[in-house]
């Protein structure tokens, strides 16, 4: 019945736990109306309430951050939090912006924070500015001071930038339609960097640039954008989607306008830094080579020798063999000549034997003659005919 019993604290510090690990309660913004302001040692307490439900709220150092008045209209950002000591939910609040001159501030906040959401101002999607541009566009005001200025900084340190002007209305009524054209246009037109820039002036002369259209379109550029939009205090939506802000137009102009002389003397440097490199390396490659060809001739000396001592083993071994066969075949011959030489006819007249013929054929036996034939005699050395006068069996 009372199993799993928790004390208060553990209760409490769960809750916080959970509180902590949620991030949809973290870095939110919060609109609503003051009830109950009040500083105490320099933190303000109060209370934020809509028609329907209210929460408490704190602001520690609230110096830091604009003082409003109670039933002004505000945005809070900040985060949950449960403080578990008191076990009170509160909103612990960063800073605090009053939307009570206008609902156009409120609707802007709105709109950046459902920006941010989505992810346009992500630094992961924010491409580099190249270091040395060779081509780049201004969208401004052909007639303002500002493109005058850009020019005059670039020119200073470089005169090799071509810096193109694409003329648009920068202030008023669908300002901003006039600059998403040229965006469209100009982003097609394979330039390095562009440069969005319009100088000072109050919120409303800004708002072109944080129109959610605009935003949209620099998101969608290829081409990296640099957004140089009013002073440095001035900070646009058109700045926070841009892949890099500059704080005035001519910060814009420092960051494209390389300085030729001293690119010129780094790549000097750099040819010279190269050439000592590559003489380096050259010389410990010739050296390495000549190792390895000293290596190469020892090998191939040490395999003719490996190999001359392997012939000499082998023609020793074959002018054995050729001996012996010859030898073999020596002995044959001087048996078959004295085969040959036993069986010569001529071998045995010479020893006094006559070979007798009639007509051609050899007398093999007395009874092959008779009285009055005439016969053939040879011996080794000639020949002679004979008539038989006397046959004796």
């Amino acid at each position: 019945m009372y199993g799993n019993i928790l004390n208060v604290t553990t209760l409490n510090n769960y809750i916080n736990s959970i509180f902590r690990a949620e991030e949809l309660l973290h870095d939110i913004s919060v609109a609503g109306e003051i009830s109950g302001f009040k500083i105490t040692k320099g933190h303000a307490y109060f209370t934020l309430k809509d028609e329907n439900c209210q929460i408490a709220c704190n602001c520690f150092n609230c110096a830091k951050t604009y003082i409003p008045k109670d039933g002004e209209s505000v945005i809070l950002k900040g985060s949950v939090d449960y403080y578990s000591k008191g076990g009170r939910l509160n909103f612990n609040v960063d800073s605090i912006t009053s939307i009570g001159k206008g609902l156009l501030a409120y609707k802007l906040e709105l709109l950046k924070v459902k920006l941010a959401k989505e992810g346009l101002f992500d630094t992961a999607y924010k491409k580099a500015i190249p270091p040395y541009p060779t081509d780049v566009c201004v969208i401004t005001s052909a007639s303002g001071a500002v493109i005058n200025d850009i020019k005059k900084t670039v020119r200073r340190k470089n005169d090799i930038i071509n810096i193109y002007v694409k003329d648009v209305k920068v202030q008023g009524l669908d300002a901003h339609k006039d600059i998403i054209k040229a965006l469209e246009v100009v982003d097609e037109m394979n330039f390095d960097v562009i440069i969005i820039a319009r100088g000072g002036g109050s919120a409303e002369d800004l708002m072109p640039f944080n129109e959610e259209e605009l935003v949209r379109a620099i998101f969608r550029c290829k081409t990296p954008i640099i957004s140089a939009v009013g002073h440095e205090s001035d900070v646009t939506l058109c700045d926070e989607v841009a892949d890099y802000r500059s704080a005035t137009p001519t910060a814009a102009a420092e960051k494209i306008a390389y300085d030729t002389q001293e690119l010129k003397e780094h790549i000097l440097y750099c040819g010279k830094r190269m050439k000592s490199t590559l003489l380096n390396d050259i010389a410990l490659k010739a050296k390495d080579l000549n190792g390895k060809v000293n290596s190469i001739k020892s090998q191939v000396k040490l395999n003719y020798i490996q190999n001359a001592n392997i012939i000499n083993s082998y023609i020793q071994n074959l002018k054995i063999q050729i001996d012996k066969t010859i030898s073999k075949s020596e002995g044959k011959y001087t048996s078959v000549l004295s085969r040959l030489t036993a069986d010569n006819p001529l071998g045995i007249l010479q020893k006094g034997y006559w070979y007798v013929s009639k007509d051609g054929q050899a007398v093999l036996s007395a009874k092959f003659l008779q009285q009055g034939d005439t016969v053939s005699l040879k011996t080794h050395d000639g020949q002679l005919n004979a008539t038989i006068t006397e046959v004796e069996q």
